[in-house]
């Protein structure tokens, strides 16, 4: 009885603080139910997760080029400005604009009948001089004969020795004259020094030209043809090293050609660096058979300076950044997983991996930003006809692309 009355006592005591207390546990409970539900709905949601769609490339081990890239104008091998080596009129162009011209080819007729003339007198000089020079021989003969028997002074043998000497001079003075409008009347024929493409001419027939300052037409050799481009004066260390031991192939790539490259080689490296722009000049010979490269033209250059082996390359769309670098996601056994990579130079739109990658892996190349450590993937492979089938396999055929 005591003991009965003592508990009626406590709980009537503590009847207040009791009842706050089974409120509490009233309200907590439901709220502790539902989280309890949703984080089981979101756990089963998470492993509910469908497959991420994605495309994929299969890595694979080949040799890659190492290449220095640049933009390079197309210049003529050889350009020749014709110019007349005579003064008159052009009476006659014996060429079209844009004609095939070979070498020793008549370009222009310039009027011979001025030089023609000068040509005939000369001649005729020389004709006099010869009778002059002979007769004066002759006396220097017989002068000579009698001075040896003592008949005439020396004074007089000297007078005809004098006599003779000076017109044989005279004979081979009015000779070179001769010789000089010869050749006058000669280069009245403009000529082609090289084999080439002319021009558009500058001065049509009629005109009135002078010696060696008027500009007739430019001759331009495009087979072969060379090409000038610049590059970075920090890289001159990589091209000397290789330059000095091998031939270093060259690629030009026109614009109009539909991506047809033409293979040159390096043939010369300038010897000074541009303090201005910091870039180094460099140039290439091509044969240019097919004639694609035209002299003006811009082309895209690929220097070849080595030869990488069994290098990893791959799309550089694969390649992302995170917190601590670089990183592939890499796809196996359906699920993909995040694997740090160095990279290397970049060609194109691909990328060399220096380190982390080998050959045969399947990386994703499309369909990363749905992607999480170990996220279940669902691999789309496109076909001939663009359209996209599912796969749950990776591709089997290296270096396909999908």
């Amino acid at each position: 009885m005591p003991i009965f009355r003592m508990s009626f006592l406590f709980f009537e005591h503590n009847r207040k603080n009791i009842s706050v207390f089974f409120i509490h546990i009233f309200f907590l409970l439901p709220l502790l139910s539902l989280t309890l539900s949703g984080c089981s709905n979101e756990k089963n949601e998470q492993q509910q997760m469908p497959p991420a769609p994605i495309h994929t490339y299969k890595t694979e081990a080949k040799d890659t080029p190492i290449i220095l890239k640049a933009v390079g104008n197309v210049k003529a091998f050889t350009s020749v400005t014709i110019k007349s080596r005579v003064d008159g009129h052009i009476i006659r162009i014996h060429f079209l604009d844009g004609d095939t011209v070979e070498k020793g080819q008549v370009l222009y007729t310039i009027d011979p009948e001025t030089y023609l003339f000068s040509q005939k007198g000369a001649l005729a000089n020389v004709a006099s001089d010869h009778a002059s020079a002979e007769l004066a021989r002759k006396d220097y003969i017989r002068y000579r004969e009698l001075y040896e028997k003592d008949v005439i002074s020396k004074d007089e043998y000297e007078q005809k020795l004098t006599a003779y000497e000076t017109a044989r001079k005279k004979m081979e003075a009015d000779s070179a004259q001769a010789d000089i409008a010869k050749r006058n009347v000669k280069f009245t024929k403009v000529t082609s020094p090289i084999n080439g493409i002319a021009g558009s001419t500058l001065l049509d027939e009629g005109n009135l030209i002078e010696a060696d300052k008027d500009q007739l037409v430019v001759i331009k050799t495009i087979t072969p043809a060379s090409v000038d481009f610049y590059i970075p004066g920090h890289e001159i260390d990589r091209v000397r090293s290789h330059y000095i031991d091998d031939e270093l192939p060259v690629f030009a790539t026109p614009s109009g050609t539909g991506g047809k490259r033409i293979e040159g080689v390096l043939t010369f490296v300038d010897n000074w660096i541009n303090p201005d722009t910091g870039m180094i000049k460099l140039s290439a010979h091509f044969p240019n058979k097919d004639k694609n490269l035209w002299p003006g033209m811009f082309v895209s250059i690929d220097l070849v300076l080595a030869t990488q082996e069994n290098a990893i390359r791959i799309p550089a769309q694969a390649v992302m950044r995170g917190p601590t670098g670089k990183f592939v996601y890499v796809v196996s056994k359906e699920n993909a997983t995040m694997r740090p990579v160095t990279t290397g130079m970049r060609i194109d739109d691909d990328v060399v991996i220096n380190k982390g990658l080998g050959p045969d892996e399947v990386i994703v190349t499309d369909g990363m930003l749905r992607l999480f450590e170990n996220a279940p993937v669902q691999i789309l492979k496109k076909n001939n006809t663009g359209n996209a089938t599912k796969t749950n396999n990776p591709p089997t055929q290296s270096g396909d692309k999908s």
